[in-house]
C-alpha cells in the first residue's frame, strides 16, 4: 500500500511547478505538523482543546528560530506515513522514532529527543509477562516487534487508550509503549497501575517525519533544532517536561 502511495507522490512531483522544497525558510507558508496529541507529555489537549506537552512548545520554538508560520493537524497514529505522503500534512511531529524502516518511505529531521526507554505497564501488584501472557503494545510501533521477538502473544491497539482498557479489563496482562507516557498513566491513576519493568531500550531517537520532496523544509528545520541544542534550550525544555531528566539519558544499561 505503501508502494503505490509513494509511486503517486513521486509521479505528482513530476508535474507541479511548486515544492515545499523551494520554499524559502522566511517565506509566508503555513507548514501543517501533525499530531495525534495524545501521548503525554509529547503531546495532549487541554480542557480547551488546545495541543499542548513537550512536543507542542518545541514546535513553537522550531518553527519561530525557521521563521515558519505552523499549525497543528489531528491524525491517526497508524494513517502518520500515509497521510504525509498524500499530503495531507507536511511534517509528522508525535514521537515517532527514527528507523530504517521508517526511512524507506520518509526523511527525518535530526533527532531532538534522545531514544526514549519502554516500560510495562500492569494493574497495581502485576508481575512481568511469563511467556503465557498476552501483552498489548500499540499498532504500527516499534513495541510490536518488540513483544512477538520476545516470544509473547501480542495484542495490538489501534490507541493507548484502547490498550489500557483491555488491561482493566483482564484482557491482557501487560501494555508496552513508551515509559515516559506510562509513567504519566501510573501518576495520574494512583493505586491503580505500576510499571513492572522499565528502562527497556528498544529503538532509536524521535525526530520530525518529513517527506522526500521537501529537502528544503527539513534543512530549515534542522538548522532550528541545532541552534535550540546548541544553546540549550532544548536540554531545558526536555528537563521541564521530563521532570528533570538528564537530556542524555538513553535507559538504563
Amino acid at each position: 500500500m505503501l508502494e503505490l502511495v509513494m509511486f503517486k507522490i513521486r509521479l505528482a512531483a513530476m508535474v507541479t511547478a511548486l515544492s515545499l522544497a523551494a520554499i524559502h525558510p522566511a517565506a509566508a507558508v503555513t507548514i501543517r505538523m501533525a499530531s495525534v496529541a495524545d501521548f503525554a507529555p509529547y503531546n495532549y489537549l487541554d480542557d480547551q482543546g488546545v495541543l499542548q506537552g513537550f512536543e507542542a512548545d518545541l514546535a513553537t520554538m522550531l518553527c519561530a528560530q525557521a521563521s515558519l508560520q505552523c499549525e497543528w493537524v489531528l491524525a491517526p497514529w497508524d494513517e502518520m506515513i500515509t497521510g504525509l505522503l498524500e499530503q495531507e500534512f507536511d511534517v509528522i511531529m508525535t514521537g515517532m522514532q527514527i528507523t530504517t524502516s521508517r526511512e524507506m518511505y520518509i526523511d527525518f529531521s535530526d533527532e531532538y529527543f534522545p531514544a526514549d526507554p519502554s516500560a510495562f505497564l500492569a494493574l497495581d501488584g502485576g508481575v512481568y509477562p511469563s511467556s503465557i501472557d498476552i501483552v498489548g503494545a500499540q499498532t504500527d510501533t516499534l513495541q510490536v516487534s518488540y513483544v512477538t521477538n520476545e516470544g509473547w502473544a501480542v495484542s495490538a491497539f489501534p490507541e493507548p487508550e484502547d490498550a489500557i482498557a483491555a488491561l482493566l479489563a483482564g484482557e491482557i496482562s501487560a501494555f508496552v509503549a513508551d515509559q515516559a507516557y506510562l509513567q504519566s498513566v501510573v501518576d495520574a491513576n494512583p493505586g491503580q497501575f505500576a510499571l513492572v519493568a522499565s528502562d527497556v531500550v528498544i529503538g532509536g531517537g524521535i525526530g520530525l517525519g518529513i517527506r522526500e520532496s521537501t529537502p528544503g523544509l527539513r534543512a530549515s528545520l534542522n538548522a532550528a533544532i541545532a541552534a535550540l541544542k546548541a544553546d540549550g534550550t532544548l536540554d531545558a525544555l526536555i528537563g521541564t517536561w521530563f521532570d528533570g531528566r538528564d537530556p542524555n539519558y538513553r535507559g538504563a544499561p
